[in-house]
């Protein structure tokens, strides 16, 4: 960017008006900010933008938005930066960022009405420890990167994972949601939208609340959302198999799935179990074994847990092409043993059982380090996804394997490693592969892992060839799933979406954003949305 150009950003009315009502705390111009909004886990360089906003309150936030659009200034929401879909990242040169997470208050635990208001900034381990002592939790209670997730993030792009397999996904447990609007109005949809009403209810009414969830903030920007709260379970137990092919697992998670018995899993290949033993270091030293111990039911029960832990070491994980890790929660002792049977049945007639260290140390400490953001030698790492129906799952695991075998020599051509994960969410079976590759090392990975942990790689050169062939090969899968009948989340700038869409339903979509941003500068581009 030229001299000129720089100071056309620094010098825009919009921005001299948002640092003049809100502060220069609150809005962010320098270049070093402007260039690290500009990339997100994989997508690099994008467009940077004129200035971040870090709102302190909904009033600030709506006062931002307010402004930037009737400036025709484009409008970017973005949590805690885990996405890897274009989401944050802007699509025009005269954008804002709002990064919501200094909006992070727990604004209500109403325990006798069982639900729990939040800010869209809080993150998924702050709102988890905030319910601590209270004996109650989220149905879906975070991703495994909570400790940075954001729960505005999380309803924007849709989220998995602790909790769906028996709760699906985060979308399942809302309520309401309060949205700032692109004219500025602050709108809070649910029974917390009516007149002295509490928060307690999603329905009366159309489903607003659905307009804004996994809209990947086209819609609105988040500034609260109210989630509903469930007796947490007293029970907990953990199951791990081993199996001989993808399909074949796919199979018993399928099953597993229509028992309802367990709370969360998901299934790896070797690679994947390799990367993650190694990054996420599961048996590493007495921190680990300290949670485990802290995790038992008594301390007797705990430390015979971490003994096992240690034992266990992570050779098993090596031994099978495919391992699966389940949490299974009970209301009762009997009720637990009851599941654990009737999933063990379920496992043993498809794979073998093997140890159980990788679902407990994940539970011991649940929103670990982001370390899974780089492979083991630093590699980079992206992922890709969709859902299916349960009756799919052996047939899309089939065709996942076929696709990724008639792919492996340009892989190997541009160095790339591949791995792949699977869950059930609800009544869907989720099929996530991912991709590592050298590559350079971004302000981004070093500022959410730490110098510390990228400085090895730090003068890694970028790889701009072998990016593009993940890019390439990001496309065909995404291709490939469509045309099995699947659907993606996370949409945002990345996975297809109109062309999957009948012209009707788009054109419902399409009338619903002109009501809700008249310009759209709402996150433009995203959903195929706005202007581009």
């Amino acid at each position: 960017m030229s001299l000129a150009e720089n100071l056309q950003h620094r010098n825009h009315p919009a921005i001299d008006r948002l640092i003049q009502d809100l502060g220069a705390d609150v809005v962010l111009a320098d270049d070093g900010t402007r260039s690290y909004y500009a990339n997100d886990i994989f997508w690099q360089p994008g467009i940077p933008p004129l200035a971040v906003v870090m709102p302190k309150t909904r009033e600030e936030t709506a006062m931002a938005v307010s402004t930037a659009i009737q400036a025709g200034v484009a409008v970017v929401p973005r949590g805690g930066g885990m996405s890897y879909t274009k989401g944050y990242i802007p699509a025009l040169p005269d954008s804002i960022v709002i990064d919501a997470r200094r909006m992070d208050r727990i604004l209500e635990i109403n325990a006798a009405d069982m639900y729990v208001t939040v800010e869209a900034g809080c993150t998924w381990a702050k709102l988890n420890e905030a319910l601590e002592g209270t004996g109650l939790r989220s149905a879906y209670w975070g991703p495994l990167s909570g400790i940075n997730a954001t729960i505005g993030g999380a309803l924007s792009q849709n989220s998995a994972f602790f909790g769906s397999t028996t709760n699906a996904t985060v979308a399942e447990s809302v309520l309401g949601v309060t949205v700032v609007l692109a004219d500025g109005r602050i709108v809070t949809t649910g029974s917390g939208g009516r007149k002295d009403a509490k928060p307690f209810t999603r329905e009366g009414g159309p489903d607003l609340t659905g307009l804004f969830l996994g809209d990947n903030g086209a819609m609105g920007v988040k500034v609260a959302a109210t989630i509903r709260l469930h007796v947490k379970p007293a029970e907990t137990g953990y199951l791990s198999f081993g199996f001989e092919s993808m399909p074949i697992m796919a199979s018993a998670q399928v099953e597993m799935a229509r028992t309802r018995s367990i709370s969360e899993g998901f299934g790896i290949d070797r690679t994947k179990a390799e990367h993650s033993a190694s990054v996420n270091k599961l048996m590493d030293g007495v921190k680990t074994l300290g949670n485990v111990v802290k995790g038992g039911k008594t301390m007797l029960g705990g430390l015979k847990d971490a003994v096992s832990v240690a034992a266990g070491g992570t050779a098993f994980l090596k031994a099978h092409n495919y391992t699966l890790h389940l949490v299974l929660e009970g209301r009762t002792p009997a009720e637990l043993a009851e599941s654990m049977k009737r999933v063990r049945e379920i496992g043993n007639r498809y794979g073998k059982e093997i140890e159980n260290t990788v679902p407990k140390v994940m539970r011991s400490k649940p929103f670990g380090p982001t370390r899974g953001m780089l492979g083991a030698d630093g590699q980079r790492w992206v992922p890709i996804h969709a859902v299916f129906p349960l009756s799919t799952g052996k047939a899309v695991a089939e065709a996942n394997d076929a696709f990724f075998a008639s792919k492996r020599d340009f892989m190997e051509k541009h160095g790339i490693v591949y791995s792949v994960m699977s869950m059930t969410v609800g009544n869907e079976f989720f099929l996530e592969p991912a991709f590592y590759w050298m590559d350079e090392i971004t302000p981004l990975h070093a500022k959410s892992l730490g110098d510390d942990v990228v400085k090895p790689w730090r003068d890694r050169p970028a790889n701009v060839t072998a990016r593009n062939a993940v890019a390439e090969l990001r496309r065909g899968t995404q291709e490939l799933y469509a045309s099995l009948g699947g659907v993606s989340w996370q949409v945002a700038r990345d996975y297809p979406f109109k062309e999957l869409l009948t012209p009707e339903t788009w054109s419902l979509l399409e009338g619903v954003k002109r009501s809700v941003d008249p310009q759209g500068l709402m996150n433009p581009g995203s959903l195929g949305l706005g202007r581009q």
